[in-house]
């Protein structure tokens, strides 16, 4: 399961992406934070050829497309911070600096709230959004819980 499950059906490329960033979010920061700004920048660039009131701008770069007025003006203030902060953690992250558990859980929030904004607005069909749940990002004792039981059939 993920948090991002009801973007499987119309969206499954940002879902694949979105759900990829999810299971990293704990056990690869830096390689979620990445991901993660590629499914927001896949979210916007869907938006910009899907909503005719946005048009795209001579440059066509994530941050361009961020900061473009048509854009600002389909979401909240608050939510263009939320956005802007995965676009600089994965950005960051790309560049080679450390990226914390607290920033990839951040980033990985924020893209959960953008993600949902597209499902509620944007779907053909009701897209029933379910609450966020840290529950399903793996935390790495997955593996360890794997390996005893590897070593007991051993």
């Amino acid at each position: 399961m993920s948090n991002f499950q009801f973007l499987h059906k119309e969206w499954p490329a940002i879902f694949k992406e979105a759900k990829e960033a999810e299971q990293l979010t704990l056990t690869s920061p830096k390689a979620s934070a990445m991901i993660a700004r590629s499914a927001l920048e896949k979210t916007v660039q869907w938006l910009y050829q899907n909503d005719e009131e946005l048009e795209w701008p001579y440059d066509t770069k994530l941050a361009s497309l961020l900061h473009e007025q048509c854009f600002r003006e389909i979401i909240k203030p608050s939510m263009f911070r939320e956005v802007n902060l995965i676009r600089l953690n994965g950005n960051a992250a790309a560049h080679g600096k450390s990226i914390s558990h607290d920033q990839s859980i951040a980033s990985i929030k924020n893209l959960f709230r953008f993600l949902s904004f597209l499902g509620i607005y944007y779907s053909a069909e009701d897209v029933e959004v379910p609450t966020f749940t840290m529950g399903l990002i793996p935390d790495g004792n997955e593996l360890k819980d794997l390996q005893q039981l590897e070593d007991q059939l051993d």
